[in-house]
């Protein structure tokens, strides 16, 4: 398998820990060191192990369904680290109802070994049409 379709896989593995609402196999996507960071949508960043994990949890054990649909992904490879750029569809079923959202997403892994683990994760909501562009800054 290439670099790239390694990191393919780590990448889909997180969404597949995301949708089975599985605590433990989204443990086992995340590089378990002191350093890492998830920056969820709206929230500020969270660093290390604990925090982070403790997040997923709140986050998993508070829906009934998660389903992505991810779009456009980008692949960038330098030595042991990678970083994804993927749109993701989202449709959640909780206690509010079902709630759509579309959101961009950076992902970030580091090869250990022979196997890529996430060590970033930031998502942001998209909120203007894929044609608009952005502002002058």
């Amino acid at each position: 398998m290439s670099d790239r379709e390694s990191v393919l896989a780590a990448n889909r593995a997180f969404y597949d820990a995301f949708e089975s609402l599985d605590t433990e196999k989204m443990e086992a996507v995340w590089l378990k060191d002191p350093h890492i960071i998830c920056i969820h949508p709206g929230h500020r960043k969270l660093s290390g192990w604990g925090p982070i994990m403790a997040s997923w949890e709140g986050i998993l054990d508070n829906v009934f369904e998660m389903k992505f649909e991810l779009g456009e992904i980008e692949v960038m490879i330098s030595g042991d680290l990678a970083i994804v750029v993927v749109e993701e569809s989202l449709t959640q079923r909780g206690y509010d109802g079902t709630q759509r959202v579309n959101v961009l997403a950076t992902n970030v892994f580091e090869r250990v070994g022979n196997a890529w683990f996430m060590v970033m994760h930031h998502g942001s909501p998209v909120f203007a049409p894929a044609d608009d562009e952005p502002p002058l800054q």
